[in-house]
């Protein structure tokens, strides 16, 4: 039995490769001339500067930023299906209400950017760095999540069904009522998370690091949560009915007031009762 724990230190030096490559280097190019190229058909736009200009409900649908810097940009509810943003540097950057469905954001810095209610499905956003960001309402759907730092990132509210969560650090992150079902979140970290009323029904948890996190009114029927760490984690109210809680990490007072129904224990053993509330 192991349990990943990927320490800050490992995405901040990452993002320091990211963070200013060059940055001071890259060609500086103003909203116009971007506006006319995009609309001649040019596409690749990598390691360029757009930092201060606002592109606010603007069409770039399938161009190329790889390597670029953006820093203080508006990009609320522009039309970005397919961009690739890979390895760019996206801070302080408002993208609520953005489409980037399909987008590749592998290992992008999006510090201080607000990306609440925007559509990130079935984009590519393994090792990116999210610290504290706005995610909030946000569309996550079957979107690749892996190995990301989202400590203390709002996403209330947010659609993560069928999302790639594996070895992803949500430490301090709050998912309230937040849409997790056949979400894959095997050996993520959520320390002290709030996942008050989400809803995680058939997600993968096994090795999860749910230590001090709050599950209250959460749905977690169906869930596998084989070695998963619980140790000091709110369950009050929680459904569990049909969970697989093989070898984890979990007290029986954890269970108080919890809905038990053909849920296999720690020690393999199922409770086989009629779906209710059960208080050991």
């Amino acid at each position: 039995m192991r349990y990943r724990y990927i320490h800050p230190s490992h995405f901040q030096s990452r993002v320091a490769r990211i963070k200013l490559q060059d940055v001071n280097q890259l060609t500086t190019m103003q909203k116009a001339e971007l506006l006319e190229r995009y609309d001649a058909g040019e596409r690749n736009f990598s390691e360029i500067d757009l930092s201060h200009i606002d592109l606010s409900g603007q069409n770039l649908s399938g161009a190329t930023f790889t390597k670029s810097k953006l820093k203080y940009t508006n990009l609320e509810g522009a039309y970005l299906f397919g961009v690739n943003f890979r390895h760019s540097y996206i801070v302080d950057t408002n993208l609520a209400h953005a489409q980037l469905c399909g987008a590749n954001l592998w290992g992008v810095n999006f510090q201080g950017s607000v990306l609440a209610a925007a559509n990130l499905s079935d984009a590519y956003l393994r090792g990116t760095y999210l610290l504290k960001a706005d995610l909030s309402k946000v569309n996550l759907q079957r979107a690749n999540l892996q190995r990301s730092y989202l400590w203390g990132a709002n996403l209330n509210h947010s659609d993560l069904r069928d999302a790639n969560l594996t070895g992803v650090n949500l430490d301090s992150a709050t998912l309230m009522l937040a849409e997790l079902s056949e979400a894959n979140c095997q050996d993520s970290s959520m320390k002290g998370a709030n996942l008050s009323g989400a809803c995680l029904i058939g997600a993968s948890l096994d090795r999860a690091n749910l230590s001090h996190a709050n599950l209250s009114l959460a749905e977690l029927s169906e869930a596998s949560l084989k070695y998963a760490l619980l140790t000091d984690a709110i369950l009050d109210q929680a459904n569990l009915s049909s969970t697989n809680l093989t070898h984890a990490h979990v007290t029986l007072d954890s269970f108080q007031n919890v809905k038990l129904s053909r849920t296999i224990l720690p020690d393999t053993s199922i409770v086989d009762t009629p779906p209710a509330m059960l208080t050991i």
